[in-house]
């Protein structure tokens, strides 16, 4: 195979590859705007962690539960941990600072206008295949909320959302 063939092919291969990887990241929109919030998430599950956590100014929590159930774009966040589409619905200040490791804590900075945010994220499915944690976050409150645990019922075939307990906790500064 002649030199330029293998290289426009290798930087195609390279183009393809960088291109998915932004594909399993959530839009970043406004994050430059707002006020600046500190935000540390902790997981206190004693044997599971978390997939990337989604954190959302004034989510629109129609566009995450449906009924009893969940929408298709957080489905996909709470069964295979990419936040991207449930992200590109619910529009404003998004980020995503990535998976929380067992007992582990993540700290970011995190910019809105927003008086309110709605934190997400699947806890990774080695015990359990379609749990999440999710809580409603006072900005102007600051302070510390918790995190509450969620089992969507797809293993048991219920497809209902039940509360399954406390998961850690968020503390804005």
């Amino acid at each position: 195979m002649p030199r330029t063939i293998r290289v426009t092919s290798v930087l195609i291969a390279s183009a393809a590859l960088l291109g998915g990887c932004a594909y399993l990241q959530p839009e970043k929109t406004g994050q430059a705007e707002g006020r600046e919030y500190t935000v540390t998430v902790k997981n206190t599950l004693a044997k599971e962690r978390f997939a990337p956590i989604l954190i959302v100014g004034d989510a629109d929590d129609t566009k995450i539960w449906v009924g009893k159930y969940v929408s298709t774009q957080a489905h996909t966040q709470f069964t295979t941990g990419n936040p991207g589409p449930l992200a590109g619905v619910l529009g404003g200040d998004q980020g995503q600072p990535g998976g929380l490791g067992i007992g582990g804590e993540v700290t970011f900075k995190f910019r809105t206008h927003a008086r309110k945010a709605r934190i997400t994220a699947m806890v990774h499915p080695d015990y359990t295949p379609d749990n999440y944690v999710t809580a409603l976050v006072d900005l102007s409150a600051g302070g510390t909320t918790l995190l509450e645990r969620f089992d969507i019922g797809d293993d048991e075939k219920r497809y209902t959302v039940q509360k399954v307990g406390p998961a850690g906790s968020v503390t804005i500064r």
